[in-house]
């Protein structure tokens, strides 16, 4: 028995994996925060639950990505709504209330939602919602 076991173990530990996965942290877009002062209705296309608590060494937000018809705004912006729980729709129709971004006032950063893929055997991560230009604010 003890002589299997030694072939079994010797044969695992001489198995070696031909592909090595690289991985690429790939932020390519940059975040572009929008300034705006008034509410605004919007289209949602796409939506991140928020899973953390707002006593977390980071800043947590709902990701709202959709669609407005305003001419002062892009027609597609990602909403950061901080420590927002709720859920949504996609399809749901909201008013979004502008606030000040809050690492302007604190030391913390974003906690971002990403996306891994592996290409080629190189693994990228994107930030989800960077594509767009962003908005700090809550749905109404």
């Amino acid at each position: 028995m003890k002589k299997i076991i030694f072939v079994f173990l010797l044969i695992f530990m001489s198995c070696k994996t031909t592909n090595e996965i690289r991985y690429v942290n790939q932020y390519d877009c940059s975040l572009e925060y929008l300034d705006s002062k008034f509410e605004f209705k919007f289209e949602l296309i796409e939506f991140h639950e928020n899973f953390a608590y707002c006593a977390t060494e980071g800043i947590p937000y709902a990701l709202l990505i959709g669609k407005t018809d305003d001419p002062r705004l892009p027609k597609k912006i990602s909403v950061f709504s901080q420590c927002n729980n709720n859920h949504y729709t996609v399809g749901e129709k909201m008013i979004i209330v502008p606030k000040e971004n809050p690492t302007k006032s604190t030391s913390l950063k974003p906690i971002y939602f990403t996306k891994d893929t592996i290409v080629n055997s190189v693994k990228f991560r994107k930030i989800i919602g960077c594509e767009n230009k962003i908005i700090w604010g809550n749905p109404k």
